[in-house]
C-alpha cells in the first residue's frame, strides 16, 4: 500500500517503476511524478481522490538528459497501454523534479496535459553557480552533472539544454503551468529558475499560475491544503 492507495511495484528499463490506484472509479487520466515519489504526498493524494492513476519511474540521474526523458516518454506510453487511460498526463515537477517535466513537456508535448512545479530547478547553469545568485549546494550538484553530462566547467557555460533555454515548445503546444516557489529559496534560486519561465510564459500568452510562499525556503513542497492546485488542473487538462 501507498498512503492507504494500491501501489503496483515492477520493474521498466531496468528502473524501479511504480503505479498507485486510485479507490475511486479511475478516471482515465495519469498523474506522472517525475521525482521523489513519497515526498509532499498531499497532491498526489488529492488526486488519486479524483480518481488519477499516480505513476513513477525512478532515474540513474535527476538532471534529465536526453536519455532518461526517452525512458520517462516509454514509460507513460506503458502505463497508459497497460491502465486503459489516456497518454496525456499531468506532470507534477519538485526541484530537480522540475527540470524533468519541463524536459519531458519540451521532447514529448503530445504526452503532456498541464504541468504542476513546485520551486523547480530549469537552469542548469544557476544550480553550478555561474548565475548571479549563489546556490547553497554549488559542490554537490556539480558532482552531479559531472557524473550525468561528463562536463568541465568550460563546456558547462556552453549548456544549452536547460529547461529556460528550450521554452517556445511549452508555448507553442498550449501547455498550462502552476507553479509555486519559496522567496527565501537559496537552494533553487526563483530569479534564476522559475522567474524565467513565468516572465516567458506572461509575454508570450501562456496560462501560467504563480504562487510565491511567504518566507519559505526551498521546503517544505507543496500546500497543507492543495484544492488551488488540483482545481488548476482539472480546469486546464482539456486546453
Amino acid at each position: 500500500m501507498w498512503n492507504g492507495f494500491k501501489i503496483k511495484k515492477f520493474v521498466f528499463a531496468e528502473r524501479d517503476a511504480f503505479i498507485v490506484y486510485p479507490k475511486c472509479k479511475a478516471n482515465g487520466r495519469m498523474l506522472l511524478k517525475t521525482e521523489y515519489m513519497d515526498a509532499f504526498p498531499a497532491f498526489d493524494i488529492a488526486m488519486l481522490e479524483k480518481g488519477y492513476h499516480l505513476i513513477h519511474i525512478t532515474h540513474q540521474t535527476r538532471w534529465a538528459p536526453d536519455w532518461e526523458t526517452d525512458i520517462m516518454a516509454d514509460f507513460v506510453r506503458y502505463c497508459a497501454t497497460e491502465l486503459e487511460v489516456s497518454e496525456r498526463c499531468v506532470l507534477e515537477g519538485m526541484s530537480a523534479g522540475g527540470m524533468q517535466a519541463a524536459r519531458f513537456a519540451e521532447l514529448y508535448p503530445e504526452l503532456t496535459a498541464v504541468m504542476y512545479l513546485d520551486a523547480p530547478v530549469l537552469n542548469l547553469l544557476s544550480q553550478a553557480g555561474l548565475g548571479e545568485h549563489k546556490s547553497d549546494v554549488v559542490e554537490s550538484r556539480w558532482r552531479e552533472f559531472v557524473a550525468t553530462y561528463g562536463f568541465s566547467r568550460s563546456t558547462l557555460i556552453n549548456f544549452r539544454k536547460s529547461p529556460i533555454d528550450k521554452m517556445e515548445p511549452l508555448i507553442e503546444n498550449n501547455i498550462p503551468v502552476i507553479m509555486l516557489y519559496g522567496n527565501a529559496d537559496s537552494v533553487v534560486v526563483y530569479e534564476e529558475n522559475g522567474k524565467v519561465l513565468e516572465d516567458y510564459y506572461k509575454e508570450n500568452g501562456g496560462i501560467i499560475k504563480v504562487i510565491s510562499r511567504s518566507m519559505c525556503g526551498h521546503h517544505p513542497h507543496g500546500l497543507d491544503d492543495p484544492e488551488i492546485i488540483v482545481n488548476f488542473v482539472e480546469e486546464h487538462f482539456e486546453k
